[in-house]
């Protein structure tokens, strides 16, 4: 395009903004400005028919303040994008154009992506208008022909239109089927936002830490969108209330809270030095019984049975090791019964444990019966008062799990009640990003990254 002809894209768009103030008001239909990262999305919204003014290079605070001017709604995946009072803001977080579309036409009940298909110009955002073929005329082609005013661009109908129209078709499909599961009372999609204000009062409540699940929260919004369908309710606040009456359902969401990721051999050089280091202090602490261990929070039994690969690997007696492996959530323990693991989990593991030990099976791969054979798992919850053994271990593995996400008053609690499950002398290993409670550390001995003894 032609300096001359960007001046006239500039004006024109002064000129549309200027002169449809109105425009995006709950009375008319929305106006959008479109963030500088998402410039196919303004390209595609105009191709739809609506307005949208793309802001290219622009800062974002001078971008808030042209859209309150204009009563345009800023379109952004940026979530730290500056904010002010009175101006309107949607924050994307789908990343494919076509989901992008759908997420941001679901805050528009009445709008559908096939009223009014290309009556703007995809370059400068300015209405076409009927015009007469250009001179001289494209070879084959019959129009009709539209041009913008703007920047002089024609357009007719051909293969990119015909290509145009069908994505256009489709996401107009994909919001019409959203929007029937919505009256038919399936919940809407849980924003960030909306998320984020639910999350950090339902860890006060539960006693959690909002550090340990910033960076994991993101994943538990499926579990709670499926517990919103099976109860029959459409938003998160009509969920806290129920959470804050209902004591079973307060558990409840402590289960659908519990982070279940782990893998063999996470910390991989740790367990090599304790066949040397540790285990040889563990036989004497035992004093010619089974040295017993607690793996607390085992979630798929990646963590117990590593441990029994690597005592096996010692060369120590099978019986002389009793592992008991415990777990919040039923469906770990049943994966873990089952020894069947992706890929991911196993990653960790050397080539020669690992043929030794897993067999694939399919992608998969099925860890031996003989090493599943010597760990017994059990349903417990860290979170609850009850249940926790006095006395009975000479190692506790609390990893990447009750330091992490429980606030601190909560993770000292919990802390007093490893330290009665455990011998005297017993010892304790913690994730190796994760610390001890201050008020607790003179308690404790610390003989290795991560590993304390009583």
């Amino acid at each position: 395009m032609s300096r001359r002809g960007e001046d006239r894209q500039r004006t024109g768009t002064r000129r549309t903004d200027a002169g449809r103030a109105d425009a995006g008001r709950s009375d008319g239909p929305p106006r959008f400005l479109v963030d500088g990262m998402l410039a196919r999305l303004a390209r595609w919204l105009r191709a739809a028919g609506f307005d949208a003014q793309y802001a290219d290079g622009t800062d974002p605070r001078t971008q808030v303040v042209q859209a309150m001017r204009a009563d345009r709604i800023v379109v952004t995946r940026n979530r730290r994008f500056p904010r002010a009072p009175g101006a309107r803001q949607i924050v994307l977080e789908s990343k494919t154009l076509e989901h992008q579309m759908v997420e941001l036409l679901r805050h528009f009940p009445g709008l559908n992506p096939l009223a009014s298909p290309f009556s703007r110009c995809t370059g400068c955002n300015e209405p076409v208008a009927p015009s007469e073929p250009p001179t001289p005329a494209p070879a084959g082609i019959e129009g009709p022909f539209t041009r913008c005013p703007g920047c002089g661009r024609y357009y007719w109908r051909g293969s990119h239109y015909d290509r145009m129209h069908a994505k256009l078709v489709r996401v107009a499909r994909v919001l019409e089927e959203s929007r029937v599961r919505e009256a038919a009372g399936d919940p809407p999609p849980i924003t960030r936002d909306e998320f984020d204000e639910f999350l950090r009062e339902a860890l006060v409540l539960l006693g959690l830490s909002w550090r340990g699940y910033r960076r994991v929260r993101w994943g538990f919004r499926t579990r709670l969108r499926n517990r919103l369908r099976e109860l029959g309710l459409l938003r998160l606040r009509d969920y806290m209330v129920l959470v804050r009456k209902n004591p079973v359902e307060r558990e409840r969401l402590g289960a659908q809270l519990a982070v279940t990721i782990s893998r063999f051999f996470r910390d991989r050089g740790f367990w090599f030095r304790f066949a040397d280091d540790l285990f040889p202090v563990l036989e004497l602490l035992a004093n010619g019984g089974p040295v017993r261990v607690w793996s607390l929070g085992c979630a798929s039994g990646e963590e117990p049975y590593t441990l029994r690969i690597v005592w096996r690997e010692s060369g120590r007696r099978e019986e002389a090791l009793s592992v008991v492996a415990t777990d919040l959530r039923p469906v770990c323990l049943e994966r873990a019964a089952r020894r069947l693991y992706p890929e991911s989990a196993v990653h960790n593991v050397p080539a020669v444990l690992r043929s030794r030990y897993l067999h694939e099976r399919n992608g998969t791969f099925l860890l031996d019966e003989e090493i599943a054979r010597g760990v017994q798992f059990e349903r417990f919850d860290w979170r609850s008062e009850k249940g926790w053994p006095v006395g009975d271990f000479h190692w506790v593995l609390a990893r990447n799990g009750i330091f992490t996400y429980d606030d601190e008053p909560h993770a000292l609690a919990k802390l007093a009640r490893i330290e009665r499950a455990l011998v005297p002398g017993g010892y304790l290993w913690i994730g190796g990003n994760e610390r001890l409670p201050g008020a607790a550390q003179a308690r404790w001995t610390k003989v290795a990254p991560s590993l304390y003894r009583k």
